[in-house]
């Protein structure tokens, strides 16, 4: 087997792209039903290629976890099949990706094979731009989160109708660009120098960032890097706060392990105002110009959060807390964020009635965005999800991506029925249902964390 050969085989072996490998074939489907349907010219309905981007910024991190790996440095032939693995992926998904130009209409033979090779080029092009940002910023996975918005913004300027007019009207120069950048990206990639940068540098993989663990594992080692970036742990004195409450306590009380509990659950961050002033400040302004789609944000909070946060339940060490303490310390956790989050959303809703007296309205291409104040009957969301998020949290602890990938499944599917029976639902919600919901989220939280505190094995990280 050769190298080459084994650094494919994680194509497969990373389960976590079982699901991009999903959506791809989902978007795949739904982008020929559409050509199929009626294939139709200069409408943009054929540049589905330049989600090679986001193939290329995904697949590159695979090589990249590689390389930042000590041991990889000293394998024979190993510093350059990082290049040979970007182009192998890029050429195939290229080469599928432009076998959709061939239905392209209104063009003869000799025609189509020349928009053909140039799409397949364009395609290129954009896969090397996403693998160019994953070898030159770190952690670029990351970048993936402002992809609806580019998606958003493509589609109002009609980005996507200019780029296929681009890739139908000049061949010839999408091919030569995608020619010179091609042996550009293999010579860069090729550089020497490259794999002994990445050696043993400390690196967000692949979904890495839904892994508390390895989180707070790359977070200590970029700390112990720069002394200065210890300023970012909590203050003196909120530490000072916490242990002078857990000094009031007995060692074995129940008092003492819930102060510790909020300490290292991640309560003591959130406290830290100016980390999340600006973003409270900033997001009434955005929200404001989506009208009823301000709402989503009130479901992603809860989510966001709980992601980032431990409860007091499980431990790798030997610790005095027994079960009912550590039930004790999961139920103030929850109720301590929830409060939080609440505090949080109501700040917002207040600051957009503030905004809405001030900020003028907007105008983009002859369509005009008014401000409007985010409604206050979205504040009990986050005091129904975020109990709901902790019981996903407290049943795969072991495993933070399936929290994460759950609650996005659960959230969708929420704001997808939200959005198909919108005046079914409205209808529906009252003071009365509301309430009911609220009681079924809390007593559901209380039930599984009681079990799963009283009857699971609280050994390991959680």
């Amino acid at each position: 087997m050769s190298i080459l050969t084994a650094n494919l085989k994680h194509l497969y072996q990373r389960r976590g792209l079982w699901l991009v490998y999903v959506i791809l074939g989902f978007f795949t489907f739904v982008g020929i039903a559409l050509l199929f349907e009626g294939p139709e010219a200069g409408h943009g309905r054929f540049i589905g290629i330049v989600g090679a981007f986001v193939v290329g910024l995904l697949f590159a991190v695979l090589p990249i976890e590689v390389l930042s790996k000590p041991f990889s440095y000293c394998l024979p032939g190993h510093r350059k099949v990082a290049r040979r693995f970007v182009f192998c992926v890029g050429i195939v998904f290229s080469l599928f990706g432009s076998l959709l130009f061939f239905v392209y209409p209104y063009l003869n033979a000799g025609q189509l094979v020349l928009l053909v090779c140039s799409a397949f080029f364009a395609g290129l092009i954009s896969y090397l731009l996403g693998a160019g940002l994953a070898f030159a910023a770190r952690n670029s996975v990351a970048f993936i989160g402002f992809l609806p918005l580019i998606i958003i913004a493509g589609r109002f300027f009609d980005l996507h109708t200019v780029i296929e007019r681009v890739i139908v009207e000049n061949p010839l120069v999408v091919i030569s660009v995608g020619v010179l950048s091609s042996c550009v990206v293999w010579f860069w990639l090729g550089d020497e120098g490259r794999a002994r940068r990445y050696c043993n540098v400390p690196w967000m993989g692949f979904f890495d960032a839904f892994n508390p663990t390895k989180v707070k594992r790359y977070r200590r080692i970029r700390m112990a890097a720069k002394w200065d970036k210890l300023k970012k742990y909590p203050s003196p004195r909120m530490e000072r706060f916490f242990l002078g409450r857990m000094n009031r306590y007995d060692y074995v009380s129940a008092g003492r392990y819930v102060w510790g509990g909020l300490y290292a659950a991640g309560v003591v961050p959130v406290l830290e105002w100016k980390g999340v002033f600006l973003g409270v400040i900033m997001m009434p302004f955005f929200l404001g110009y989506m009208g009823s789609g301000a709402t989503f944000i009130f479901f992603f909070m809860p989510a966001i959060a709980v992601v980032n946060m431990r409860l007091p339940v499980h431990s790798s060490m030997l610790i005095s807390g027994g079960r009912r303490e550590r039930f004790a310390g999961a139920i103030t956790v929850v109720a301590i964020a929830t409060v939080l989050i609440s505090v949080v959303a109501v700040v917002m809703v207040a600051l957009s009635m503030l905004f809405k007296a001030i900020v003028p309205e907007l105008t983009l291409r002859e369509v005009t965005f008014t401000y409007r104040a985010i409604s206050a009957g979205n504040l009990f969301i986050p005091l129904l999800i975020t109990p709901f998020a902790f019981v996903i949290r407290l049943i795969f602890y072991r495993k933070p991506v399936y929290t994460m990938l759950l609650l996005m499944l659960i959230i969708f599917l929420l704001i997808f029925t939200g959005i198909i029976w919108s005046k079914q639902l409205s209808a529906m919600i009252n003071l009365i249902s509301i309430i009911a919901l609220l009681v079924l989220s809390w007593c559901t939280f209380l039930l599984v964390s009681r079990y799963v505190c009283m009857r699971w094995s609280l050994a390991g990280n959680g």
